[in-house]
């Protein structure tokens, strides 16, 4: 596939948590976030699966299980599951569809698609309840529950959309997927703290007084904090000068705003593009980052295994955080490579190969790709 371009590092009107803590990290990684091309890099099947699972809850809230019970509740968020995963699994990137051939093939589908399902009748009972302890058949966008709503800083320089507002139980509720891989199960971690402390600070600027924030992990285990007005205010006023720390900086190249260490490049996205990362990257950052590699190509081998064909690449690896020398990255796919068009790699091709594995220490070195996460990208020489 060929590499996509870098974004122009632009000045923001606005911050949400998610970016707040992408600044945090690397400048660029949040330019990324908010002005770069999300077609041009594949999905993370947990990733995209967990927008169905939130989309799915939300339906929940706002009446689409209503009137029914039981199994055939159930039934009806596991279908409303499958249409939120067609429709995005048919736009997604041309290399998530050719590594699956259809939506219910993508890992964890079951197990996203099952939790959606328990979400959303626990959503569609709280809604219930509510309705029923008012004694009055209010809509859900009525009740004092509130889900994906769009909060607004009263100056405009915060927003965010938590998962769901209890302003009864005066608590926030941020539902985990499991895209970041590092999250803690039993604890918060402090990156998650600072994300529930901005939303608590966003909630009671909208009048919407809440002490309390709730994050629920993938298997359904609920941890969490206590956040004062104090804290919640403190929050805001670092993101706010955060944002303008960036935006003073706005005019720069995508490459001068970058910030390369293991802690920022670690389930980075930008890795295929970022130049950065490439000067910076050393093989002591394999372990939190994984296999990543640059260099040239100096052989392609072929082969056929069940009427794919299957290509062997002999690179001479220059930067990465695998060592400078020859290395063997074995039997890729050919249409991982060329899903987006681009012409098959070949020999003095510049590649650049991400989220791959080692195969023990042996010299040369052997790399094996992974169906989930590895992405070839080349560029002519």
């Amino acid at each position: 596939m060929r590499i996509p371009n870098a974004p122009d590092v632009k000045p923001l009107q606005h911050i949400s948590p998610s970016i707040y803590e992408a600044l945090l990290r690397c400048r660029a990684r949040a330019t990324w976030a908010t002005t770069g091309d999300r077609s041009a890099l594949p999905q993370h099947p947990r990733a995209l699966l967990g927008i169905c699972l939130h989309s799915v809850v939300e339906d929940a809230h706002n009446g689409k299980l209503a009137g029914l019970k039981g199994d055939d509740r159930l039934e009806a968020a596991r279908e409303i599951f499958d249409q939120h995963s067609k429709f995005l699994y048919d736009h997604a990137h041309p290399l998530l569809r050719t590594k699956f051939s259809s939506p219910t093939r993508l890992p964890f589908y079951n197990l996203y698609r099952e939790r959606a399902a328990l979400e959303a009748v626990v959503s569609a009972e709280c809604v219930e309840r509510a309705v029923h302890s008012a004694n009055v058949a209010q809509p859900a966008s009525q009740l004092r529950m509130y889900v994906e709503k769009k909060l607004i800083s009263r100056d405009g320089l915060l927003v965010g959309r938590p998962d769901l507002i209890d302003t009864v139980a005066r608590e926030i509720v941020d539902y985990k997927t499991g895209a970041a891989l590092d999250e803690p199960v039993d604890t918060i971690a402090e990156a998650e703290a600072r994300q529930l402390r901005l939303y608590v600070h966003l909630a009671q600027e909208n009048s919407l007084f809440v002490s309390h924030a709730v994050v629920v992990r993938p298997d359904g285990r609920r941890v969490s904090i206590d956040v004062s007005s104090q804290e919640a205010d403190e929050e805001g006023r670092k993101a706010r000068e955060l944002l303008a720390a960036y935006n003073s900086a706005a005019g720069t190249t995508f490459n001068d705003a970058a910030q390369p260490s293991v802690e920022a490049c670690q389930f980075c996205p930008c890795i295929p593009f970022c130049e950065a990362f490439w000067k910076a990257s050393l093989p002591a950052w394999e372990e939190r980052c994984g296999v990543h590699l640059e260099g040239h190509i100096a052989a392609v081998e072929e082969s056929i295994l069940q009427g794919i064909k299957l290509i062997t690449l002999r690179v001479l690896v220059q930067r990465g955080t695998v060592a400078a020398g020859e290395v063997f990255v074995e039997q890729i796919p050919e249409p991982w490579a060329t899903a987006d068009g681009a012409i098959p790699p070949r020999e003095g091709a510049m590649v650049r190969i991400v989220h791959a594995h080692r195969m023990g220490d042996d010299v040369p070195l052997m790399i094996r790709v992974d169906r989930i996460a590895t992405s070839v990208w080349t560029e002519t020489a």
